[in-house]
């Protein structure tokens, strides 16, 4: 019986726990509410911890973000002013222990993901989408990449497969990278790392075939390890580009027709912009 009454309280506090809203104010600070109404100059909320007291109000403008208990995230004002600490915090809800931040909210470093369009890639007939996930307080950042070729012959980015191999066409890439961040708290930051690139390619060759010489498709593909080093910039908390430059040693999965080809290294730059969430 004392275990289920346990499990009840702590299940009810966790409720509790999920179902406040926190409100972010221009000044740096947080606290538990319960908002009631969003209007066009103002937010109305109850004090958590008294759901049956007064309304609050509270301006628009002091106001940088709501995050519900949902976890929907409403941005108020997406261009608040410097951030910076307080000799004496004030706060809009009534005065509790625990509430002040321990850094200031920046509206550009709350989102994590950012999914973008290399632009560089489409004069090669390439629509490439890359998704990036960053760790680690924004120190660390994983990157996974895909792209479709709709040229029906290779393009002179790929000079290499275009000279090597009859009517080659590539077909599609795919790739993954991970790179490191310095500094994380600046809008314009720069990276480095490895990122690593498949592509996909098809291409005709001559066999004999009952002492004739008859056209086979075959399908090749390219491998690359690349160093690769860039910018990305936060122009606004939801906007960002993206460039980088990556360069590497590529191997192929059937012989070139130049052996002298294969010093030469594998290249790729990106020119990305996309949206941040």
């Amino acid at each position: 019986m004392r275990v289920a009454l346990s499990l009840f309280i702590v299940l009810g506090f966790a409720v509790c726990v999920r179902a406040q809203d926190l409100i972010y104010t221009i000044s740096g600070s947080k606290f538990q509410a319960k908002v009631t109404e969003v209007n066009t100059t103002d937010v109305k909320y109850k004090d958590f911890s008294n759901l049956e007291g007064p309304v609050y109000v509270i301006s628009k403008r002091e106001v940088v973000l709501i995050r519900y208990s949902d976890g929907f995230t409403q941005i108020i004002n997406d261009n608040p002013p410097a951030l910076l600490p307080k000799s004496s915090e004030e706060k809009a809800g009534p005065a509790r222990p625990g509430m002040a931040e321990k850094k200031p909210l920046n509206l550009y470093y709350l989102n994590k993901n950012l999914i973008s369009i290399n632009a560089l890639a489409l004069m090669n007939g390439d629509l490439t989408l890359l998704y990036d996930r960053e760790l680690l307080d924004s120190r660390l950042c994983l990157t996974f990449m895909g792209g479709y070729n709709f040229n029906p012959n290779t393009g002179p980015l790929n000079a290499i497969i275009r000279s090597s191999w009859l009517q080659s066409k590539k077909n599609y890439d795919a790739g993954f990278g991970i790179s490191f961040m310095p500094r994380n708290t600046r809008r314009a930051q720069y990276f480095v790392g490895l990122l690593g690139k498949y592509m996909s390619y098809d291409y005709e060759e001559n066999e004999i075939v009952n002492n004739q010489s008859v056209l086979t498709q075959k399908t090749g593909s390219q491998l690359a390890v690349m160093i690769n080093n860039g910018w990305v910039f936060r122009i606004t908390p939801t906007l960002n580009m993206k460039f980088f430059a990556a360069i590497g040693i590529p191997s192929y999965s059937s012989p070139l027709t130049d052996n002298s080809l294969k010093a030469i290294p594998k290249a790729y730059i990106g020119y990305c912009f996309g949206y941040r969430f």
